[in-house]
């Protein structure tokens, strides 16, 4: 289960980076892509749920930081209009 991170760029054009503490987040992004707050923000919370449901499965229980990650994207994605674009750059 490696460590994966997404970089972004928010609409406002700061960058960023999502962390995962599995590479399950690569099935829900790719580089280059851009798609909206709103559809950022599900994505994420989906995606780090079933991260930290592998951390769990794995080592018993779930992991507390993948669950951070997610309420602190969802913080950052309420400053910004859902219809306005995030921006993959990279996945490492």
């Amino acid at each position: 289960m490696p460590v994966t991170y997404i970089h972004i760029q928010w609409p406002n054009e700061e960058e960023d980076q999502v962390y995962s503490p599995s590479s399950i987040i690569e099935n829900y992004f790719t580089p280059q892509q851009e798609i909206t707050v709103t559809k950022f923000n599900a994505l994420c919370n989906e995606s780090l749920t079933k991260a930290s449901d592998r951390v769990a499965k794995k080592f018993g229980f779930a992991c507390t930081s993948a669950m951070a990650e997610m309420q602190r994207i969802t913080s950052c994605c309420k400053n910004h209009d859902g219809s306005e674009k995030v921006k993959i750059i990279a996945i490492k």
